[in-house]
């Protein structure tokens, strides 16, 4: 049995959290102890190989699918970024390309010495190393006042990594930054999407990069965004329900580092199983799915002319899923309030023809609720 420790860093959770990200797509079994975790399997060199490979593919269709939100590349900032990632592309034999760093390190690593491999994961930390770029020290910069981070801003990271640590990072970065969201009017932001433990099987973790790649509508409300997720990933959710938390990190760009706009943590397993019953009722019919769908994207919309009235029926709809019955009654009320009042509009000229649309889903998804539960006699 092959046994590999890997040191994480402590208090920093989002190198952490890089970490689960690449190793979800290891096929190894996985344990945490004290500040390590361990991999034990056959060939744990081997399955870290194959995980960089998946990375490489992740790579390589993100380029060809999704090439205007240039997911398969390595924001830098100044000069400081730019010289960690020339040093590296320097060591390693490469052009300073995500790509090439990975398939050169992979080549590296299939002839390294096995114990020098697990020497720079064990013990990782050296004055010899390599410094952190801005993408790896979110924690110093920007909002980290949020769920799961500490109050304020954190000390400065002045740790230096070794060459194999550093790659495993980079990995999980890649893996973790799933899409783009406008955040304000002309400015986008990063998303990341980050595995709160090490329990998701590496066939499901890529499954929901794949159903969450691309463009986000954005991330708050946080019940809009939770609905929003749950539906995309029902099924992986009914065999493992885990949490996420998610980032939107503006890259860094010229002198400005990278830092983070804002942080969600999606408990997506207790929301699951309290909204397990009236979602699985929902979600068997095509329109009510696609109406829990558009009314969640209205709400992450921040260009959308009614948001507000759309966060207003989503946060009611939200509750009413775990059981609120009286969220239930009000969503029933005020949608069918709304859509009577634009109806009777006389010019019909005037109408708003979206939220009409808000009222109208609502209102017939409260009922559906409704008849669902006066069926179930609850």
């Amino acid at each position: 049995m092959d046994v590999l420790r890997i040191r994480v860093p402590e208090s920093f959770l989002v190198l952490r959290l890089y970490l689960y990200s690449f190793l979800n797509i290891i096929e190894a079994s996985k344990e945490e102890r004290d500040d390590y975790i361990i991999l034990r399997g056959e060939d744990v060199s081997g399955a870290i190989i194959d995980g960089l490979k998946t990375v490489v593919n992740i790579l390589e269709e993100r380029r060809k699918q999704l090439e205007k939100l240039k997911l398969d590349m390595i924001p830098m900032s100044g000069k400081n970024d730019k010289a960690i990632f020339t040093k590296l592309c320097s060591e390693i034999s490469c052009e300073l390309n995500s790509l090439e760093i990975f398939e050169a390190y992979i080549d590296i690593l299939k002839r390294k010495r096995l114990n020098d491999f697990k020497e720079g994961l064990e013990k990782p930390f050296s004055s010899k190393g390599y410094s952190l770029p801005s993408i790896f020290k979110l924690e110093l910069y920007g909002l980290t006042r949020g769920p799961l981070f500490k109050d304020g801003f954190s000390v400065d990271l002045k740790i230096r990594v070794s060459l194999d640590f550093f790659i495993l990072l980079l990995a999980g970065y890649i893996i973790s930054r799933i899409g783009r969201t406008r955040i304000e009017e002309g400015s986008w932001a990063s998303v990341h999407v980050l595995p709160l433990e090490l329990a998701w099987s590496k066939s499901s973790w890529q499954i929901l990069q794949n159903k969450l790649v691309g463009f986000w509508h954005g991330i708050r409300p946080a019940d809009a965004l939770i609905i929003y997720l749950i539906i995309n990933l029902w099924d992986l959710l009914k065999d493992e329900p885990h949490n996420l938390l998610i980032l939107t990190v503006s890259d860094p760009v010229g002198p400005k580092p990278a830092a983070i706009n804002s942080s969600l943590h999606a408990p997506l397993r207790d929301i699951y199983l309290r909204s397990k019953e009236l979602l699985n009722y929902l979600l068997e019919e095509e329109w009510s799915k696609n109406a829990l769908l558009w009314l969640a994207r209205k709400a992450l919309d921040i260009n959308f002319s009614n948001k507000k009235m759309a966060e207003k029926f989503v946060k009611l709809l939200f509750l009413s899923l775990q059981g609120d019955i009286r969220a239930l009654e009000e969503l029933s009320l005020l949608s069918s309030r709304l859509e009577a009042s634009i109806l009777m509009m006389k010019q019909r000229k005037d109408v708003d023809q979206e939220l009409l649309s808000i009222a109208r889903d609502a209102r017939k998804i409260s009922g559906k609720i409704l008849s669902h539960i006066g069926r179930l006699g609850i």
